[in-house]
């Protein structure tokens, strides 16, 4: 079993998940506050975001990121997260 991320873990740009399992979201850290974390990820073409809580994060595993690409497309990056006006 995966250990979760803590807060202090989590940095801009890094990758995550939001479960163990294999068909797991791969998200990419785009905001970091004390309570919550922005995600952004890909369907398709489209640039997706959301906040969440930062518990319940874990580091993707090779599988789940070569699954997510696969199946949604491409990751987002650090220029995808740049410069984010999310409130």
């Amino acid at each position: 079993m995966t250990k979760q991320l803590e807060l202090k873990d989590i940095y801009l740009g890094q990758l995550i998940v939001r479960t163990e399992h294999d068909e797991a979201q791969v998200y990419t850290v785009g905001v970091i506050s004390r309570l919550a974390i922005y995600l952004v990820w890909f369907e398709g073409t489209h640039k997706c975001g959301q906040w969440s809580d930062y518990s319940g994060s874990y580091k993707p595993t090779l599988k789940q990121i070569e699954r997510s690409i696969a199946v949604n497309g491409r990751l987002a990056n650090s220029l995808d997260v740049t410069g984010l006006n999310v409130i």
